[in-house]
């Protein structure tokens, strides 16, 4: 099994996180694509997630880390 991937605005508060849809993997692979950021006084917040073709998501991944974003290890759960 894959492991998530994840990325962070260098001199941002917005995380993405990609991780596989496992239940649309075997007709159309599709990633749930998480934007949320952490908090200091409490739990992350998560502002929103889309579902994306396994294409799609590949490109955005490959897009923002050519504009900055940098790889990060898990933030949340």
């Amino acid at each position: 099994m894959k492991r998530d991937g994840w990325i962070r605005q260098v001199n941002g508060l917005w995380i993405l996180r990609f991780r596989y849809d496992w239940q649309s993997w075997d007709q159309n692979s599709k990633v749930w694509v998480e934007r949320g950021r952490l908090e200091s006084n409490g739990p992350p917040l998560l502002k929103n997630r889309k579902r994306m073709r396994r294409e799609l998501a590949i490109r955005l991944w490959r897009e923002l880390l050519s504009t900055g974003w940098r790889r990060v290890a898990p933030q949340w759960d």
